[in-house]
């Protein structure tokens, strides 16, 4: 009779039988898993169909036997196989339940008495009645002290040559009889063992260990004052014995009794054979086996959950065996909910403000009263105290866990856990970002302008209701979150234009008649007005870049034909107010956007990032040096950086591209895996280059390629600072009015 015995299977896990190189992986030479050396036993000659000879110091009683056959990891009982209490065996072996092609997924060469042969291997274990595995029975061949193992083959043939099994060759010289051999295996390959062979008997223990089983496997369904009681039968594998200690790894839930006293297992006798021991393993339970009823139950450390339950034998300080059941427990407890946006459990922080969890706590269970919350996993730089809340039955309660963030958090995301006593634990993911200062401002500012401290913003856009209707901006200065300076000025557009050095130029719009002005703004919010004439560009001057001298470079028609538009470069030269053109020979874009140039630190350089039908170009203004340059790859550029010493970083398709002084240029892997767009180079540090990605801001060191993401909200728009580091602006909305925030980082 053939069985599968789960217990059984920890004794070994073979690979399945594809050929004679898994065989020979399948087939260790000790028979054994762990437990004790070999004891050898007396001396005798070897028959391939029957195990017998003198075990000294068995120490088990009388014990049985069976086959484990390899290739379908099943048992096969023995019924006439026995060991005696004082270790004398007698164990005819039986017929296995099936058999495989020897050479299957192998090519052979050498001579052979048929094409190939089915055979079977097994390893003769030792159990008791009760099901208890004690270890593994083998013969060694005294001239070399090789174990021999046993092969089962289904006709008599013979192969002496070379198998070549996947990648591995192996050496055969086997005799083979119909019915039971003995195979000496190898590294090398395999070969007969003759019968009548001098061999010596010796037995393996298994590793101690304890393995329960369990009568009932559902889930253990665990109330508050409701225990749970499941049979279980104590296998003690190894001959494992004495006392062992019972807990579970789940905190609350206690097992009784707390510990066992297994039996010796010398001293236990077969008692009535029944259906045989192996069948009695398998649920029918033995007269010997240790069987005991093991009750679980919840104390004040539990919480609700559904998760799995280990079951753990330990002996002294060494686990020597544990089971696994599913365990459905809820006691009086509360449920949270964190009602973070779009339905999420994460939150934005900002450094030096106070962030305020919102969230539900939902009674289960019947529970009433209070309980306190905490907030646990929170790194240095970010605290919160317990909180006490007073809940009703059957009521959802709302309410926000302040969580302090200081001035010098961390930033990044942190991953933490809200618990406390009847709490169900609920994780909970905060992203601190940089400080941010809200601005008095109306509407949704679209640009920031470095001044030669803080940034200039558009704070607010009116429009008078009497004429002659000039709309007015007003523009605020901010250093940090306070306001430095203010100018109001009309017919003006709502960006203005860095001048380097500090100030910045505002354009007329042209509302109320053809733009004859720049206004000039300085820190202290003094203007200066100069004159404007012959632009060529009209509004394309908004999108132009100034130089070290003040001068406007923008692009502009230079001339109209039927369906043809031409455009070249201008300057706008603030001594005289008027526009030059100055290159007509390059292809510039008819059309204008505020990403068309970007200017170095110190204003000597721009970058025109071309488009469809223009190249890129560099600019020295100082020279008026005009160079074209090529893109790598194709495609267009989407954002650029110009350096003081004129090297330029360009951005295609998302990723980052530096040209280099010999023309040459490298293009970067994507940054953090994330799409990204150029800020700028740092004033201060020119290894620095600031960029936008998915995510946030992300520095990235221009000398080895390095970048670090730092969490944000959506930047709408960004000012690198003279003194080094970069403002931007982020917004966010509150009951449908819009909000807006400066952030600085270095």
């Amino acid at each position: 009779m053939k069985m599968k015995t789960p217990h059984l299977r920890r004794f070994r896990l073979p690979t399945a039988l594809l050929g004679l190189t898994a065989l020979l992986t399948a087939c260790p030479s000790n028979g054994g898993n762990g437990g004790d050396p070999p004891v050898p036993g007396a001396g005798g000659r070897l028959n391939p169909s029957r195990l017998s000879g003198q075990l000294p110091h068995w120490a088990f009683g009388n014990a049985e036997a069976a086959l484990y056959v390899y290739s379908s990891e099943q048992l096969l009982e023995l019924p006439e196989g026995k060991i005696t209490a004082g270790g004398a065996v007698d164990i005819p072996l039986g017929l296995p339940d099936e058999t495989f092609g020897l050479l299957e997924g192998c090519t052979f060469s050498g001579e052979r008495s048929a094409p190939d042969a089915q055979i079977q291997f097994a390893d003769i274990l030792a159990l008791k009645a009760s099901g208890d595995l004690l270890g593994s029975l083998t013969e060694t061949r005294v001239s070399d002290q090789v174990p021999l193992t046993r092969l089962y083959a289904r006709q008599d043939a013979t192969f002496k040559g070379t198998a070549i099994c996947s990648d591995t060759t192996l050496g055969l010289d086997l005799s083979l009889k119909a019915g039971w051999n003995a195979v000496a295996m190898r590294p090398g390959g395999f070969s007969s063992a003759a019968p009548g062979t001098p061999v010596t008997l010796s037995f393996t223990p298994l590793a101690q260990e304890v393995v329960f089983g369990f009568k009932d496997t559902s889930p253990l369904v665990l109330r508050a004052g409701q225990p749970v009681t499941r049979e279980v039968t104590v296998y003690q594998d190894g001959g494992v014995s004495g006392q062992i200690d019972l807990s579970t790894d789940v905190p609350g839930v206690v097992v009784t009794p707390g510990t066992l006293t297994l039996p010796s297992l010398g001293a236990q006798d077969l008692g009535k054979r029944g259906r045989g021991p192996l069948l009695r393993a398998l649920g029918h339970l033995g007269t010997q086996a240790v069987t005991t009823n093991l009750t679980f139950s919840l104390d004040g450390n539990a919480t609700t959950s559904n998760r799995s339950l280990n079951l753990l034998a330990r002996q002294g300080s060494q686990t020597i065996g544990q089971a696994t059941l599913s365990a459905d427990i809820r006691v009086p407890s509360v449920q949270v909910g964190v009602n973070g946006p779009y339905g999420t459990a994460t939150l934005s922080g900002y450094q030096g403000a106070t962030l305020k969890v919102p969230l539900s706590l939902t009674p289960q269970d019947g529970l009433t009263g209070s309980v306190t919350l905490t907030l646990d996993g929170l790194p240095e730089g970010l605290s919160a105290a317990p909180l006490k809340v007073d809940l009703t039955a059957n009521a959802t309660t709302n309410l926000e866990l302040p969580v302090q963030v200081a001035p010098g958090a961390a930033l990044g995301e942190v991953h933490a856990q809200i618990g406390g006593s009847k709490v169900i634990p609920t994780s909970l993911t905060l992203q601190i970002k940089p400080a941010r200062a809200l601005l008095d401002v109306q509407g949704t500012p679209s640009s920031l302008t470095p001044a030669a401290q803080g940034v200039w913003v558009m704070a607010a856009y009116k429009t008078p209701t009497t004429s002659p209707f000039t709309p007015q901006v007003t523009f605020r200065r901010y250093v940090g979150s306070q306001v430095a300076a203010e100018v109001t000025l009309a017919d003006v557009f709502g960006e203005l234009l860095r001048v380097p050095g500090g100030d910045a130029y505002a354009l007329s719009a042209g509302y109320s008649g053809p733009a004859t002005t720049i206004y000039r703004l300085k820190d202290d919010g003094s203007v200066t007005r100069l004159p404007l004439s012959g632009s060529g560009g009209g509004m394309n001057m908004l999108y132009g870049k100034v130089d070290a001298q003040g001068r406007l470079w923008y692009t502009g028609v230079t001339s109209e034909e039927v369906g043809v538009i031409r455009s070249g470069l201008y300057r706008w030269d603030p001594a005289t107010g008027k526009s030059s053109l100055i290159d007509t020979q390059n292809a510039y874009s008819s059309s204008a956007s505020s990403l068309d140039f970007v200017a170095s630190g110190n204003g000597r350089y721009l970058f025109y990032k071309g488009g469809y039908n223009s190249k890129p170009l560099l600019i020295d203004t100082e020279t008026q040096a005009i160079t074209p340059l090529s893109v790598t790859g194709g495609g267009l550029i989407n954002s650029a950086a110009v350096s003081d010493s004129s090297q330029v970083w360009y951005e295609t398709y998302g990723r980052l591209t530096r040209v280099n002084p010999d023309g040459t240029s490298t293009t970067f892997p994507a940054v953090d895996g994330s799409t990204v767009s150029i800020l700028g180079l740092d004033r201060q540090q020119p290894d620095l280059l600031w960029l936008k990605g998915s995510g946030g801001i992300i520095r990235f060191g221009t000398a080895d390629a390095s970048s670090r993401v730092i969490l944000t909200d959506m930047v709408q728009a960004s000012a690198l600072l003279p003194g080094g580091g970069l403002t931007f602006l982020t917004q966010e909305s509150v009951g449908g009015a819009a909000r807006s925030f400066l952030s600085t980082l270095r």
